[in-house]
């Protein structure tokens, strides 16, 4: 990931922010899911909520960790498949990109998936918000606030693959 991207997307910038006490940001979410086609989830502690409320997103990518920590574990029995991907931190991993595409395509047969990362799913959001149909809300987790719900349109697909654009193709060693 570029160093000069790092703050802006920390804040978030392409959605809606929703702050607060986990019980608000949760019911501001559902409130305005309502408007959303699909879910993508980013993020354990936004995936853990939705689904402690009863509502299963179509597409959950988990990395097990909320803010450097252990996160609570999330019970694949809410989901269709659960699938495995892998996503070095500061990276955007092309196999990751191919798993949330996968699932999205599973989504629109009303399937739900899990996938379940090694390494960071964070950045993951911006190919989400890119590759997602119109109409389709993108959540991520944003530290220190809450989420950022991003409803995806050709202005903010196209954002996100301006961002994308911005970072370097690089040969990892795995």
């Amino acid at each position: 990931m570029p160093e000069v991207l790092r703050d802006s997307l920390a804040r978030g910038f392409l959605g809606v922010k929703i702050c607060g006490s986990e019980e608000s940001v949760t019911n501001n979410l559902l409130n305005l899911l309502k408007d959303c086609s699909e879910a993508v989830v980013i993020g354990d502690f936004a995936c853990l909520k939705l689904l402690e409320s009863g509502y299963v997103p179509r597409v959950c990518v988990i990395d097990g960790v909320t803010r450097r920590t252990q996160a609570q574990s999330i019970a694949p029995k809410y989901f269709s498949k659960v699938i495995r991907g892998s996503n070095p931190r500061s990276h955007v991993c092309q196999g990751a990109v191919e798993k949330i595409l996968e699932a999205m395509r599973e989504a629109k047969q009303k399937e739900s998936t899990l996938i379940l990362i090694d390494g960071e799913e964070d950045l993951l959001a911006l190919p989400a918000i890119a590759e997602a149909p119109l109409g389709w809300c993108v959540i991520y987790g944003l530290p220190e606030c809450g989420v950022e719900l991003v409803v995806v349109d050709q202005d903010t697909a196209k954002s996100a693959k301006k961002i994308l654009d911005l970072f370097e193709e690089v040969e990892l060693q795995l």
